[in-house]
Formats: structure tokens, sequence, C-alpha cells
């Protein structure tokens, strides 16, 4: 995949918190239920296993700091990533080094046209799509991006932990060094929630000196049975859904679900 150039028209988003990124995500993990990197990985390298096709190289879009590319490097597979965010992919590039392909660019764009044995996208990226139509486009991407018969896994926050578990909540804790408050606001009537999120970091000038940031996040909530449409709509087959990468069939009480889709053996994916 080649690298693209950094234009003035794709946002900066995670700019304020790309250097505490890694750590949110761990809290997020102890506080929230969210998968590990490492069970997400130990998923998709069963997941591929038992595919028809084999899995060898893998494209991860909204990549972010390569939290998980590096997971998928250490049990030998060959990965590139793309992510929107440039201090997001800077990080990743620390983190895996000059050889690992990174661009940066925004779905449903992915550019080149490079195919992968397997694309993946993880951490509730997908939940960012404002609409069914980014959405559509955004796997009809995916599917001219992976080889017919490859593998596509994703992870999105259930309808009900958008709509209803986040509601009006606020999160927040002092980590020492790092301290911040997640406020969320569902709006009645709308299929999103905003994430309002305060960082206060301690600077080098002394131990009661913080830089503040903040920033928001818009969440969207999708429709089970609507993705599942817009998957199959693209071109994928053999769609299942599980319960938090486990393989757990995903149900009423599933806060987070991980789909697993195949590409289909058609040249190009209806329209």
């Amino acid at each position: 995949m080649k690298g693209q150039p950094i234009t003035a028209g794709i946002p900066e988003p995670y700019e304020a918190i790309s250097d505490t990124y890694d750590r949110l995500a761990v809290w997020a993990c102890e506080h929230w239920g969210e998968s590990p990197r490492y069970k997400m990985a130990a998923f998709l390298e069963k997941v591929w296993s038992d595919h028809p096709a084999p899995v060898h190289s893998v494209l991860e879009v909204c990549c972010g700091t390569g939290l998980m590319l590096e997971q998928l490097v250490r049990r030998g597979y060959a990965v590139s990533g793309l992510d929107r965010s440039g201090p997001m992919l800077a990080r990743a590039r620390t983190r895996l080094g000059s050889d690992v392909p990174l661009v940066r660019s925004e779905l449903p764009e992915i550019p080149g046209d490079q195919q992968y044995d397997a694309v993946i996208c993880a951490a509730a990226a997908l939940n960012y799509m404002p609409d069914e139509q980014t959405l559509q486009r955004t796997f009809e991407a995916v599917a001219r991006t992976v080889r017919p018969g490859g593998s596509f896994v994703f992870d999105i926050l259930a309808h009900r932990m958008v709509a209803d578990r986040f509601g009006t909540s606020v999160w927040a804790d002092d980590l020492g060094d790092l301290a911040f408050i997640w406020k969320f606001q569902n709006h009645p009537g709308q299929s999103h929630t905003d994430l309002d999120y305060t960082q206060f970091l301690r600077d080098g000038d002394g131990p009661d000196t913080y830089t503040v940031v903040r920033e928001t996040h818009r969440l969207f909530a999708l429709d089970r049975e609507t993705v599942r449409e817009l998957a199959r709509r693209a071109g994928f087959t053999d769609i299942a859904v599980y319960d938090n990468y486990s393989f757990e069939p995903a149900d009423g009480a599933t806060d987070y679900e991980t789909w697993t889709l195949t590409r289909g053996q058609a040249t190009d994916p209806p329209r």
C-alpha cells in the first residue's frame, strides 16, 4: 500500500490524546469490559485458522496507535495499517518500526488497489460512521480490498450500549499524572451519543501543573439487522455475530459485538 499525502482537508482526531490513548485503552478494558488486544488477536487467529482461505496479509482500517497490529506481527502476519489521524499513526510508526506500511486516509476511502487475505477493524471504529450510506460505502471499499473468499472481522458497540448503557453517564478517574472525565450525553429521538472527553495531564513544570485538553466524539447506535443487510449488499457472506471476541453468539445482553464475514467470490460486490 502506497502512502498518500497528508492534506488539510482531513480532520485531526485524537490529536490531543494520542500520547495517552494506550493507557485509556487499558482503562476501557478494565472498566467497560472491552476486550484487550491480545484476546482480540487470539480470536482472529482461531477464526483464520478455521477459514477455508489461508490468511497471511492483513490490513487494519482505523488502526490507531498500532496496538492490534503489534499483536498480529507477533503472530507472524504481514500487516498494514490505515487511519485518519496523523498523531495516532505517528505513535503506530514508533511502535511498529519502518517496515509496516501505514497510510493516512479516512473511511470510506481505502487508497490503492492492493488486496489482502483479511481486513480487520477493531475498537468500535465503525460506530463513528454517521449514516447508513457511509457505512455501506465502507463495506464496499473493504470488499474491494479483501481477496474473494477472504475474511473481514470488525467489532462495534451494540445498539443498547450506545443508546442505553452510556446514556447520560459520567465516568472519571485519577491515575496520578493523568486524570480524565468521560461525559456521555444521549439526545432524545437521535441515533447517537456525544462523548465529551476532558483530560488533565501532568507536565514537566511541577507536580501540580497540568495540561488540560478536550475532545468531543460522536458515537452512532447501529442496528444489528441493518449492519447485516449492508454487509450482504456489499458482497459478504457467512455473516456471524459473536459476543465480545468469544465464540458465544451475540444476544440481547451483548455490549460488544464481534462480526466475522467472508468476501463473496464475485469479482465486484453488488451495488
